[in-house]
């Protein structure tokens, strides 16, 4: 499942055509300033697609939960500590090995997102499998948390098409990308010396929705200072209700 999961994030930097209507999503961040999704941004805009915010100095902090590494806690104890929200995107593997961390992250007022149940390609799904992934998902958790889940969707490994997004846009969801990424998915390495803040750092915009997973150490580390400092350069969280 790790494997699975985390080695088909390669996709997260590059915007290459799977086929001749499928995408895997990813943006070259040039310094600080705001990406572009290029002749896919009209595809996505349609399709209820979102990567990006306002040009402001709102910026939105997303995380992806593919399995937990056993740093989730201290993250939760940095947004906690910096009166900061987020949204985590969780797969049924975590929901049912995590349960406990989802119930913290429900009582913290952060969002919970759907990034399926079985984490499937979508551009590989029929529609009826798309759905049924994302359903699958929203019934478990409704069962273990007697909540109803966010209509907030982070497709698999970010790979989409016009298509997917549509199927998803139709039935009620949103499909939520970034517009700021890193390597950060390997689960057993540590960078140290301050990784996160820097990636961070030298990427950030007006607007940018950030894009972490839990499986970090260096995340776990790292998020309260790169959230003090951020706020310190008159950066606003913001939930991402407030993009939609």
């Amino acid at each position: 499942m790790k494997k699975v999961f985390f080695g088909m994030c390669l996709a997260l930097f590059l915007f290459f055509s799977i086929s001749s209507s499928a995408y895997g999503f990813g943006l070259v961040n040039k310094g600080n300033t705001r990406p572009n999704a290029g002749k896919y941004d009209t595809i996505l805009k349609e399709n209820g697609g979102v990567y990006l915010g306002a040009d402001t100095k709102e910026i939105y902090l997303t995380f992806d939960c593919g399995y937990e590494n056993g740093h989730t806690k201290m993250i939760l104890e940095a947004l906690k500590k910096t009166n900061t929200k987020a949204i985590f995107f969780i797969t049924g593997h975590y929901l049912n090995s995590a349960t406990d961390l989802v119930m913290e992250m429900i009582q913290d007022g952060h969002i919970i997102g759907n990034h399926t149940y079985s984490h499937k390609d979508f551009t590989k799904s029929s529609n009826e499998e798309i759905l049924k992934d994302i359903e699958k998902l929203e019934l478990l958790f409704k069962e273990k948390t007697g909540k109803e889940m966010s209509k907030y969707v982070r497709p698999p490994r970010g790979e989409f098409d016009e298509r997917s997004l549509k199927v998803v846009k139709d039935h009620g969801y949103h499909s939520i990308f970034w517009s700021l990424a890193y390597v950060d998915w390997h689960q057993n390495m540590f960078h140290g010396d301050q990784y996160s803040l820097k990636q961070v750092m030298k990427r950030i915009h007006n607007g940018a929705i950030i894009l972490m997973h839990t499986v970090s150490k260096d995340n776990a580390v790292d998020l309260e200072s790169i959230i003090v400092q951020l706020k310190d350069e008159g950066y606003i969280f913001k939930t991402i209700d407030n993009v939609i």
